[in-house]
């Protein structure tokens, strides 16, 4: 007998205890031909299909009112996979949760050498992961999508791990609902309750609601803390693995780990409030444009200010030479000084669609009004006196004016505005320049008559 035979005899009859050799690499191979199987067959693909379609319908239909802007693109992707997607990646998981009910196989299970927590991270994992790659899939289609349109800002990396991280946590806490309850129906009644569950706090009046991972944030022109996503996926995350030590572990104490980082972080989380988002500097950074009178816009419209321009050609030559006008025209409060008007910012969805200024006519109707408006009691324009009517009639004629009045058929014209309009050039000039100079006055004597 060879020396090596003579040791492994003696350790064979030794009566110690024997050391335990760590696990070679293919004691795992069982475990990662299930979960390859998983995430192949089943319902866990089929939940990945349903999330990007889903979320690529909700897109598909309000595209005018966030293609070409960053904020609205994610704002928008963030409702729809907390609100809508959550429910459906929660309703497929309890399901799939529940498969050993419905076969039942629970007891069969039981009797095999496998832990139960190899087996429900085996059964639970490949569902969310699917969940996570339909939301990614949808939001890299999103981004693509606005990326050619798309002014100032910048995607939101942060919401994209915090989403992603509520999908996968909502399919590993659906799926031991699933394997706890045996009752049929607990799937759909599971979606509706936790549709409930992250809808009613938005409508809170408390910093409370900001633990909801479905509340809805203003995205345009703002920026999330540095620490938000962290804090929220330690948030959702928590909580999530928690319910699953909780159930599939050994050692269920170590569910409080988890629960004590998710706990750490909500104070924090409710302290903050609205103040996970702070605005962005480039939202209030103004750019303009070379030319008399000066146009600018914020840094986030800046590519469209030679649309703009275009637009309030008209306005800018019928004001040309004209004593008191305007010198400069900016979409930003509060103005300084009576020689700025105001400009609406070109709003998505209304002014701009896909990089293009549209309904240009009420563009500059609003720029107009801006030039003529007054701020001066309602009582001035609800007196009786005629003063009072004379001033409203006046500035309604000026700003039909401004706003090209050759666009109003000539049965709605007033008689302010066809006197005005027969004006010589040089005396309307003149009478312009004195009424401008009344636009902060309040007193129907000093308004020059038309």
């Amino acid at each position: 007998m060879t020396t090596t035979g003579t040791l492994t005899t003696e350790q064979q009859e030794s009566p110690g205890p024997r050391s335990r050799s760590p696990r070679s690499p293919a004691a795992y191979r069982p475990t990662l031909l299930v979960l390859r199987t998983e995430l192949r067959r089943g319902i866990a693909p089929w939940t990945g299909v349903g999330t990007a379609v889903t979320l690529a319908v909700t897109m598909a239909a309000k595209a005018d009112t966030w293609q070409g802007n960053w904020g609205e693109t994610q704002g928008l992707l963030h409702s729809g996979a907390t609100l809508l997607v959550g429910p459906l990646v929660a309703a497929a998981s309890c399901w799939q949760g529940a498969r050993d009910h419905r076969r039942s196989t629970t007891e069969l299970w039981l009797s095999t050498p496998r832990a139960r927590s190899t087996r429900a991270v085996v059964a639970a994992l490949p569902l969310a992961l699917w969940a996570v790659a339909g939301y990614l899939v949808a939001l890299t289609a999103s981004l693509l999508a606005t990326w050619p349109y798309a002014g100032g800002g910048s995607p939101f990396p942060s919401f994209a791990v915090a989403d992603s991280a509520f999908l996968g946590a909502v399919g590993l806490v659906g799926f031991v609902v699933g394997q706890r309850c045996r009752w049929r129906l607990a799937a759909p009644v599971l979606a509706v309750l936790l549709y409930l569950v992250l809808g009613v706090p938005s409508y809170a009046d408390s910093s409370a609601q900001f633990l909801d991972p479905a509340v809805q944030y203003a995205l345009d022109g703002s920026l999330p803390v540095w620490w938000f996503a962290p804090a929220m996926v330690a948030w959702t995350c928590g909580l999530a693995l928690a319910a699953v030590i909780v159930h599939a572990a050994r050692r269920r104490f170590l569910a409080v780990v988890p629960l004590a980082v998710a706990a750490a972080v909500a104070p924090l989380i409710v302290h903050t409030g609205p103040g996970l988002l702070r605005e962005d500097p480039a939202a209030g950074r103004i750019v303009c444009a070379d030319g008399t009178p000066q146009l600018c816009l914020t840094e986030y419209d800046a590519s469209l200010l030679p649309q703009v321009s275009q637009a309030l050609s008209g306005l800018f030559g019928r004001l040309d030479g004209v004593p008191g006008a305007p010198a400069r025209y900016v979409n930003q409060d509060p103005l300084h000084g009576s020689d700025e008007a105001w400009v609406p910012a070109p709003n998505l969805g209304w002014y701009l669609l896909r990089g293009r200024l549209h309904h240009s006519e009420d563009f500059v109707r609003q720029v107009a009004s801006s030039v003529v408006n007054r701020e001066c009691p309602d009582s001035l324009y609800t007196d009786r006196s005629a003063g009072g009517h004379r001033v409203m009639a006046t500035d309604e004629a000026v700003r039909y004016w401004l706003a090209d009045a050759s666009q109003t058929p000539d049965a709605e014209k007033t008689p302010q505005l066809r006197r005005l309009e027969a004006m010589p050039a040089p005396e309307r000039r003149g009478w312009l320049g004195r009424f401008l100079a009344t636009r902060t006055s309040c007193s129907p004597t000093e308004v020059p008559v038309l």
